[in-house]
């Protein structure tokens, strides 16, 4: 008798370990395979991002609005010559690349997300131009309301960014053209002018002399 109580405390002393740790396994597993397929979005956002942004710089360089395509518009109408100087387009293009970014954003997903958003912004510097994409999206954590209750959130944001250069040698010939020779038509309507153009230019090539000198 002694021995069959022995047997019978052991049996239930197995069962409740594992009711404990049958669950706490069950768990881990899930959350390594969920924060896995998190990686994985991670991974698809950013590379979304990337090419989103190499298309958008590649449209912005060549006048198009098409990300997919990357063709230039049909028709010299639709054409903006000077776009650096302004771009009635701007808008529409950026537009067009957050679209895109989305799109590719939300193919082969694992997981599905509750909440995106896309933002695409060109940065304007003195040479050239860069097109930044940004890519975030929030995804509800298993178990999230019990979460909440000890003040976290229940929810994960994931955000990508990519940044691509706007490659338009022609472009910046172009206005850098348009610009001297605008400079010439003022310099010879308003004298004053051209004695400020005069110091400008000296002031530029003594700078220039410093540099050459200090990189030789």
């Amino acid at each position: 008798m002694k021995k069959k109580a022995d047997t019978g405390g052991k049996r239930g002393s197995i069962t409740v370990e594992a009711s404990i740790v049958i669950p706490l396994v069950i768990l881990s597993i899930s959350a390594a395979l969920y924060v896995g397929m998190l990686l994985y979005q991670k991974a698809l956002l950013q590379s979304a991002a990337g090419a989103a942004a190499e298309a958008g710089a590649a449209i912005w360089a060549a006048g198009s609005l098409d990300p997919v395509s990357c063709r230039p518009d049909s028709g010299l109408g639709s054409f903006r010559l000077y776009r650096r100087m302004y771009d009635g387009d701007r808008e529409t293009r950026l537009k067009r690349i957050e679209e895109y970014a989305l799109s590719l954003a939300s193919r082969n997903e694992l997981v599905k997300s509750e909440e995106t958003t896309v933002e695409a912004v060109v940065r304007d510097y003195i040479i050239f131009r860069r097109l930044e994409v940004k890519i975030c999206k929030y995804y509800n954590i298993p178990l999230g309301k019990f979460m909440k209750i000890f003040g976290g959130s229940d929810k994960v944001r994931i955000t990508a960014t990519a940044v691509s250069t706007v490659n338009e040698p022609a472009e910046l010939i172009r206005n850098t053209d348009f610009i001297i020779d605008l400079e010439r038509k003022l310099e010879a309507r308003f004298p004053e002018l051209k004695k400020v153009g005069d110091k400008t230019r000296e002031s530029m090539n003594e700078l220039k002399e410093r540099l050459e000198r200090f990189v030789d």
